[in-house]
């Protein structure tokens, strides 16, 4: 049992949650119905989990070190040494071969986005995370890659009010994460991470409202743009925005009064009103978007 928790935390299984980004397009474009292509969702859904997990093991092989400074991130499998770095290697080699073969049944260009999100993260593990503001942007195309991978899967245009919504709202986990490490952190954050050097909480207070800001608003313009307004048959879906506006408020309750952020996943599905917001927001869009409640 402990083997299977320590390889459970390795692959960060919780982090698949990000992955229902892939999702995102079917899900919005009504075609969550169909057998056909909702089974082809699936294997692009689970392609990326496999495919984000080697990614994960990949950024401990490469952090390993700087890990050991974190009071949280020391406890991690390869950095508290519970799993051997060769066995990382091979593990990390395999869940990448699989999430690609996988992406292979779902179709060429989804194959091409699946390496594309590879060689993103490549190059953030070995430039980007060391570049200001650049770090955040290659986190945040990660996500919009998931979107973009999600439309090819099952042959639908994404909006590009959504896209742009993601994007932005990727910014602003990316940098409350950054906010999260340095005060946490403080006078050693920059050795764990050398970018935080070159960010400071006034600028991070600023980059997360503007990106707070704009994801509300383009979130906005999404919920009546002309497809989501044909899908509804109104303007039913405008409504939702209050349960975005109240899960990006109460985001940054938790990480200005409970000290919370630096691991999104925990937040999201660690804070009970948190999982109330999206589960409420999840079960009034489907009722508008599949049976025009309101």
């Amino acid at each position: 049992m402990k083997i299977f928790t320590v390889f459970i935390r390795l692959i960060r299984m919780k982090q698949w949650i990000k992955n229902l980004f892939v999702l995102a397009p079917i899900v919005f474009s009504g075609r969550y119905t169909e057998h056909a292509a909702l089974v082809t969702a699936a294997y692009a859904f689970f392609a990326f989990c496999f495919i984000s997990s080697g990614v994960y093991i990949c950024n401990d092989l490469a952090d390993v070190r700087r890990d050991r400074l974190h009071p949280k991130k020391c406890l991690r499998p390869l950095a508290s040494g519970q799993v051997l770095i060769g066995s990382a290697v091979l593990l990390a080699s395999a869940f990448i071969l699989a999430g690609l073969w996988l992406a292979y049944s779902v179709g060429t260009w989804f194959v091409f986005l699946a390496g594309f999100y590879l060689v993103l993260h490549g190059l953030y593990n070995f430039v980007g995370k060391k570049v200001v503001l650049v770090d955040v942007i290659c986190i945040a195309l990660g996500f919009c890659i998931r979107i973009w991978a999600g439309a090819v899967a099952v042959n639908v245009l994404p909006s590009v009010w959504l896209q742009l919504c993601v994007f932005l709202l990727a910014l602003f986990l990316g940098f409350t994460k950054r906010r999260s490490e340095m005060t946490t952190l403080k006078e050693i954050s920059g050795d764990h991470r050398s970018v935080l050097r070159h960010y400071s909480l006034y600028l991070l207070d600023h980059l997360i409202m503007i990106s707070a800001t704009l994801s509300i608003v383009f979130y906005g313009l999404y919920t009546i743009s002309p497809e989501i307004v044909e899908r509804a048959r109104g303007y039913a879906m405008t409504y939702s925005l209050v349960f975005v506006i109240f899960g990006i408020f109460r985001y940054l309750y938790l990480i200005h009064v409970k000290k919370m952020g630096d691991d999104p996943g925990d937040v999201l599905t660690g804070d009970v009103p948190m999982l109330v917001a999206v589960s409420v927001w999840i079960f009034y869009s489907g009722s508008v978007l599949y049976f025009h409640f309101g």
